[in-house]
């Protein structure tokens, strides 16, 4: 069965990255939860896909940086109801063994924290990408057997060259770039197909019969019903 992926949590039913976005995929049936880390200034893995935030929502042209910032100070950001800002440790508490979880690391230097985080959470399946492919490897080799996993938005004339060089267990590929020959080319590197993001059901149904082994969507539970064989 194709996995589906929340990305970002279901974030067209609630804030993306936020606690509220990640129940809301356990809800909708979700195998499993993409989202994005950042480092505070005192070295706590946030979830956010910016790496600044505007610290005020009544000057929202005003941004700082997250990493300037304290995880307590990230915590205490006035930004409304299911809207704070998590830390990975709070999302890997609420997911438990429910759905994978796809880690994108956003920021450089955080591998250490990455890899401790998983370490942390012997119970939480995670798995790591990045479109930094340094970033992946880097947890790799601190961690080794951690599933990692190539994002990219450009289509790849090598695919061996991008995923079997580094043996990848996943090729996170931009679903518009996506074609029956590029699958093919990631499973003959031993490797899985995640197309992002796929919002719409006859392109997702397009994708699985070419063999795309996961669909990453901000409306899990209905692509979820459109893949699904009926009667």
């Amino acid at each position: 069965m194709t996995e589906i992926i929340a990305h970002r949590g279901a974030s067209r039913e609630s804030p993306e990255n936020t606690l509220a976005a990640f129940a809301a995929a356990l809800r909708q049936g979700a195998d499993g939860i993409e989202l994005d880390v950042h480092a505070s200034r005192d070295g706590v893995l946030v979830v956010h896909h910016d790496a600044d935030v505007a610290p005020n929502p009544h000057t929202p042209g005003v941004r700082v940086p997250l990493a300037s910032l304290t995880a307590a100070e990230i915590a205490a950001l006035p930004r409304g109801p299911d809207r704070a800002i998590p830390t990975l440790d709070a999302v890997c508490a609420l997911v438990g063994s429910a759905a994978r979880l796809y880690v994108e690391v956003k920021a450089s230097g955080v591998a250490p924290l990455v890899a401790a985080a998983i370490d942390r959470h012997p119970d939480v399946r995670m798995a790591v990408h990045a479109f930094d492919h340094r970033l992946p490897v880097a947890v790799r080799s601190m961690r080794p057997g951690t599933s990692i996993g190539l994002l990219s938005a450009s289509y790849p004339l090598d695919v061996a060259a991008w995923v079997g060089s580094v043996q990848a267990e996943a090729f996170w590929q931009h679903a518009d770039l996506v074609d029956a020959a590029l699958v093919q080319a990631v499973h003959s590197m031993g490797a899985r197909l995640i197309c992002w993001t796929v919002n719409d059901a006859p392109r997702a149904r397009q994708l699985v019969a070419w063999g795309a082994d996961a669909l990453c969507s901000d409306v899990p539970g209905a692509i979820r019903a459109a893949v699904t064989p009926t009667g």
